[in-house]
């Protein structure tokens, strides 16, 4: 019984705003065409991480938003919707949010800032971050699943039918 209590107390559980999606799906290209009329409507928007940018009083996460799955991660190589800002309340360290990796956050959206993306004036929507969750690294596609050796599929006996696989015996 005891090992099971502590084998449930490592399993870190996903919070409930980003496992569930809210009640309305707003789109992050949305936002940016009409802000005014989505100021305060909760989203669960996430994405790869682009940038940290720490101010006064907050911590600006700059991310590449995508397609979401039902569990609220970020798909890799997924459409790619528009940019925004998850704005963390407080000092955030930005060796916790590297760049390149997935995010999902979830909280209401406070207006759009226009920044500087090369030369081009970029209205990012900006969400007042409730709960985040930062994913794991996709584990990579293992394309050669078995290893027989360095010989294997070499020598005059293993292309033959009748030795059988990989030998004989």
């Amino acid at each position: 019984m005891g090992i099971l209590l502590w084998l449930s107390g490592c399993a870190s559980r996903l919070p409930q705003s980003i496992e569930q999606a809210p009640g309305e799906s707003i789109a992050i290209a949305q936002v940016q065409k009409t802000p005014q009329s989505f100021l305060g409507k909760e989203v669960r928007w996430g994405g790869d991480i682009l940038e940290v940018a720490n101010t006064g009083d907050h911590t600006d996460v700059l991310v590449l938003g995508r397609e979401l799955s039902k569990k609220g991660e970020p798909v890799v190589d997924g459409q790619v919707d528009a940019r925004f800002i998850a704005r963390f309340a407080g000092f955030r360290e930005p060796a916790v949010f590297p760049q390149d990796k997935r995010l999902t956050v979830s909280g209401v959206i406070s207006g759009v800032e226009q920044r500087k993306v090369g030369e081009y004036s970029y209205p990012y929507p900006v969400v007042e971050v409730r709960e985040s969750h930062l994913w794991p690294d996709p584990r990579p596609r293992d394309e050669h699943r078995y290893y027989y050796g360095p010989y294997y599929g070499w020598g005059p006996y293993y292309r033959y039918p009748w030795w059988g696989y990989p030998y004989w015996w």
